[in-house]
């Protein structure tokens, strides 16, 4: 008799997030998902994944059903030629979250901030505008790929993404 192992399928519900931005209000997610259970994912992750996770109840608290949407603004370079920039735009609920995950994937790849400001305009409304270098931004893999999924596991909402090129 052969034992198998079986993954376990548990609905879950995501996260709604409802954001008030100046063309109005925006609600994103709330759709009950399937998610895969295997008895490895039950045991916990590594040792080295759960020093970089980060979870929103830490920055925020979880019952909170109302926000005022963040803006972000990240410009990364790869440290030598700053006429060539990744440039990422969106919302997101937590600046620091945000930031704080965006920098430990920028020091993972032997990368800086070069530049991180966090301003507020009359308290309701907070921006983070970040620059940051990182090592083969262009390379094979681009780490520009891994910075974009930085920025959505940090919480950000990506509304734009484009390569800017200045030619002189």
């Amino acid at each position: 008799m052969a034992v198998h192992e079986f993954a376990a399928i548990c609905w879950v519900p995501e996260d709604r997030v409802t954001l008030f931005t100046t063309e109005g209000l925006v609600q994103i997610g709330g759709s009950v998902v399937p998610r895969r259970i295997s008895s490895s994912d039950k045991q916990g992750k590594s040792k080295a994944s759960q020093r970089f996770q980060r979870q929103e109840s830490d920055y925020m608290d979880p019952k909170q059903g109302l926000c005022l949407g963040a803006l972000f603004d990240i410009a990364a370079t790869n440290g030598l030629d700053m006429g060539r920039r990744l440039c990422i735009y969106g919302f997101c609920r937590s600046i620091e979250m945000l930031s704080d995950v965006v920098e430990d994937t920028v020091l993972e790849h032997g990368g800086e901030v070069v530049a991180a400001e966090k301003a507020s305009k009359g308290g309701l409304q907070e921006k983070l505008t970040m620059t940051v270098a990182v090592p083969l931004l262009w390379g094979v893999p681009p780490v520009s790929e891994t910075l974009h999924l930085a920025v959505q596991s940090g919480g950000g909402i990506v509304e734009k993404v484009y390569w800017q090129w200045d030619f002189l």
